[in-house]
């Protein structure tokens, strides 16, 4: 029993560990460490790309620049495709190409080349909500961390159960295969505990699902502001965010918005069909329409005040799902417990005297 006892306890170890730091792996002494490209390096890029833009330079010689002071890492290649006039979503490394960050700097970008608008203060806006997004995204891990852990733990409950059976001196596994009634709660407590993880996976995915947007909306409000202050029309502001994102729901109704405010289409009823994720744009451009309030500032603020809420709503769904843990907990892992741990348990103990189904006494 000590080659099972010692196996169980690898793998409650191994399900304990706490998940992967998501920060760059060091290298060996033999090549040199490459700098990181993460959400707070990418920010200080797009901020200094806009410095270097005030002062009257050209894009491509600010990107010139940025090469020759980034240290040697993926940012720094990406500066040097993006100085020989490549677009920075295609320049950019397969573990970049697709980021948020890199993506909203492309657009960025295309945003400024449609619509005239200053580079240098549309980057420097950009660069503040790249920040503001890995802040958010920072509340919403340490949010999530306890419910997480706890859903850990409680998953393993089972596996502890035989593997506190053994240390006890019972043989539960072996009571567990040898018998009907063994049987019987082997097939019972793995269901249950089956049922259990997809229970807790679903309440986990439910509250903190995984990310799938190359923009985030925030961003493109910020764009859309951008694009206002260079003295666009709604309308083509709109358009012009909705023509330099990549293909998918939030262009097409950005698309459509600009399509239905060229048509003379009042503001209320252009908007009426954004999705959630855009339904400040909507209603800043009631409120503009209707007050004759800056628009620019308008949306700028929702951006702000969306980022912000992030934080907020990751603490409050963290509390709920917290909550609601405790029904799979009670009703599949618990039973589970007792069916693959102590039942068995108890029963090798006695020696099989006590038997479910007509065991052998």
């Amino acid at each position: 029993m000590i080659p099972v006892a010692l196996c169980l306890l690898l793998l409650l170890l191994w399900v304990l560990s706490p998940p992967e730091a998501t920060v760059p792996a060091r290298r060996s002494g033999r090549r040199p460490a490459r700098a990181p490209a993460g959400p707070l390096e990418m920010a200080g890029l797009v901020e200094q790309l806009s410095t270097v833009l005030s002062t009257g330079a050209g894009i491509r010689q600010a990107w010139a620049a940025m090469s020759r002071v980034l240290p040697e890492g993926d940012l720094r290649d990406l500066a040097r495709s993006a100085a020989a006039g490549a677009d920075p979503r295609r320049a950019a490394v397969a573990r970049l190409r697709d980021s948020e960050m890199v993506s909203s700097l492309g657009v960025a970008l295309a945003v400024c080349e449609r619509t005239g608008a200053p580079t240098a203060g549309m980057l420097h806006h950009l660069a503040e909500a790249l920040r503001d997004l890995h802040d958010a995204a920072q509340a919403r891990r340490s949010a999530f961390a306890g419910p997480r852990s706890t859903a850990r733990i409680l998953l393993v409950l089972p596996l502890a159960g035989l593997g506190l059976g053994v240390l006890l001196g019972g043989d539960p596994l072996r009571l567990l295969v040898s018998s009907a009634a063994g049987r019987l709660l082997g097939i019972a407590g793995l269901a249950l505990t089956a049922l259990g993880w997809w229970w807790m996976h679903r309440l986990l995915t439910r509250a903190d699902p995984p990310r799938r947007r190359r923009v985030d909306p925030s961003v493109m409000l910020e764009l859309v502001s951008g694009a206002l202050e260079s003295g666009l029309p709604l309308a083509r502001a709109v358009g012009a965010v909705g023509e330099s994102l990549a293909p998918g729901a939030e262009a097409t109704a950005l698309r459509r918005l600009a399509a239905a405010l060229e048509a003379g289409l009042p503001a209320p009823l252009a908007s009426e069909h954004l999705p959630v994720e855009l339904a400040s744009l909507g209603s800043s451009a009631v409120l503009a329409e209707t007050t004759g309030a800056d628009l620019a500032r308008v949306l700028r603020s929702a951006a702000r005040d969306a980022r912000r809420a992030r934080a907020r709503d990751a603490e409050v769904l963290a509390a709920q799902l917290a909550v609601r843990l405790v029904l799979p907990t009670g009703l599949a892992l618990l039973p589970a417990f007792l069916a693959l741990g102590i039942i068995p348990t108890v029963m090798s103990l006695l020696g099989g005297a006590v038997t479910l189904g007509g065991g052998a006494g």
